[in-house]
């Protein structure tokens, strides 16, 4: 191994790695008796809410909705590290953000937490990335999420109503856009 390409995985490992560990911190401290951080979600078309843009990702409703949240994340994070680290940081960013700000505008009148609207954004950005780019890594990329996440297209439909199907639509529709984005500029400067 390289020691470019070990580096690349040294930082691909903290990246997630670190957030995972923000979510997991924040877990802990909501399953004390007495605190609900969870009121620090996005609560849509409030004031007070608009804060839920940069909270809600960190936070989960229970323990299975982390635990739920952490093994697809961490696998879509690591896939779109292979092409860097700062395409990581700029999905995560802009899906959370957009995502979010999409959710605080059309979502329903409850607190939405979790980072299931960052991993939709994810996976988003890889599928379309995949299709528009037409490398072969991405291409590959996009082959292999999905084969492994083929059943989150149900994800963005009203299922269940303490899930926030708003989240993972709007968080898929923010990867899909950025995919689009990014893979036609990746094709025009020959990357």
């Amino acid at each position: 191994m390289t020691t470019q390409s070990l580096s690349l995985v040294t930082t691909s490992r903290f990246a997630i790695f670190s957030i995972v560990a923000v979510c997991f911190v924040l877990q802990v401290i909501n399953s004390l008796p007495g605190i609900n951080l969870n009121g620090l979600g996005i609560y849509p078309r409030s004031i007070q809410g608009l804060i839920g843009i940069l909270c809600a990702p960190f936070l989960h409703g229970s323990w299975w909705h982390f635990a739920s949240n952490m093994l697809p994340f961490a696998v879509l994070s690591w896939l779109i590290c292979q092409y860097s680290v700062k395409r990581f940081y700029t999905v995560f960013v802009f899906t959370a953000l957009v995502g979010g700000l999409l959710v605080w505008a059309f979502g329903r009148s409850n607190f939405h937490v979790g980072l299931s609207g960052v991993i939709y954004g994810l996976w988003g950005f890889i599928l379309c990335y995949g299709v528009v780019r037409r490398s072969l890594k991405s291409i590959v990329i996009a082959v292999i999420v999905a084969i492994l996440y083929s059943g989150f297209i149900w994800g963005v439909l009203p299922q269940r109503f303490h899930i926030s199907f708003e989240s993972h639509l709007f968080g898929a529709l923010s990867g899909l856009f950025l995919g689009y984005k990014l893979a036609k500029a990746d094709r025009q400067k020959g990357l």
